[in-house]
């Protein structure tokens, strides 16, 4: 039917009809916007193991899910507890290996080559050496174990409603993915298995980089740490590990740690350390994160910059995966439609 061809009552009927589909799923977002960070992250994590959901399809549909979502859990759950011993232990050894640095080592001396810099370092280092003494009081450790327990179970509750969401992906993933195909052919047509096909390899790509080059860097960075000598270096390593998911991010934590290294008189360990963090630590960034993403889609490093520095502004830490997955999406589909336009053209 052309345009032209509509009468009043059918634009006032069409138009009704846009009206209360945007009326529907503007409400349908006020009810699940709350839960959008835990939807997401289960969607990242049972599409990045579906693979092995796929070996599992002889168990009934419910027994499947489970152990999937019991596994995921597992994958989790451990390296926290984990973590959680091993850190709590290698903190308050920094802690204490912070508190005597600043006790004994000459600052004084250090900073009397720069008068105008001397008094403000001097009463910050005042400041830090009396809290290291004596602790905050009560009311600001009272005020601050609040928004800690408050960030805890914050974080407790969209790690159970994740793992709640993972379950019912898994149980009912192929029904959720025909029904978007469907719908996804209705509206684009027969390109839509071809976009799907090229979204998802990309999605998979994207994910498996990311997590390959954190741990990779992590892992390496750690082993840096050890043989130099730092007194915390799983400590260390889970932070470069972080703060390998922000651009330029592990030059301030392999950094910080050579300077500190240099102050303390070890030259050779400073020196050490900087060389392999900047030739292997960062440099591996360069090697895996190409490897996997460019295997399935050329992403070029500008748009990973900003899919990464924008993801994060728009959805905090989750926008570490979302912002390059949007970006890496919008390649894929624009490239497979260029494919098309191609082949159109031939003909």
């Amino acid at each position: 039917m052309r345009l032209a061809d509509l009468t009043v009552g059918d634009l006032q009927r069409w138009f009704g009809l846009l009206l209360a589909a945007a009326v529907i799923l503007w409400l349908v977002w006020l009810v699940l916007a709350p839960f959008f960070s835990s939807l997401v992250w289960a969607a990242i994590l049972v599409y990045a193991t579906w693979p092995l959901r796929a070996r599992l399809t002889r168990l009934p549909p419910t027994l499947m899910a489970t152990l999937m979502t019991v596994l995921l859990g597992l994958i989790f759950v451990l390296p926290v507890l984990f973590l959680a011993t091993t850190l709590g232990s290698e903190l308050r050894h920094s802690l204490g290996a912070l508190a005597g640095l600043l006790r004994d080592w000459p600052w004084e001396q250090k900073l009397a080559q720069w008068p105008w810099l001397a008094q403000p370092v001097d009463a910050w280092l005042g400041r830090l050496r009396s809290g290291l003494a004596s602790g905050p009081e009560l009311g600001a450790w009272a005020q601050r174990l609040g928004v800690l327990a408050g960030g805890i179970g914050r974080a407790a509750a969209v790690a159970l409603l994740t793992l709640v969401s993972a379950f019912f992906f898994y149980r009912h993933g192929e029904v959720l993915v025909a029904h978007f195909r469907l719908l996804a052919s209705s509206v684009i047509g027969q390109r839509a298995d071809a976009y799907f096909a090229a979204v998802g390899a990309t999605i998979r790509a994207v994910i498996y980089g990311i997590l390959a080059t954190a741990l990779a860097q992590g892992i390496l960075a750690g082993i840096g740490y050890a043989v130099a000598g730092l007194p915390a270096p799983i400590l260390l390593a889970v932070i470069t590990l972080l703060f390998s998911f922000l651009p330029f991010g592990t030059p301030i934590v392999w950094g910080s740690a050579s300077i500190w290294l240099l102050l303390q008189g070890q030259t050779v360990a400073g020196v050490g350390l900087f060389l392999w963090g900047a030739l292997v630590v960062s440099w591996i960034d360069n090697l895996i994160r190409p490897l996997v993403i460019s295997s399935t889609i050329h992403i070029p490093f500008l748009l990973v910059l900003f899919g990464v520095l924008g993801g994060i502004l728009a959805f905090g830490f989750l926008g570490m995966f979302v912002g390059p997955i949007i970006l890496a999406v919008f390649l894929a589909v624009w490239a497979e439609w260029l494919t098309h336009a191609r082949a159109r053209q031939g003909s």
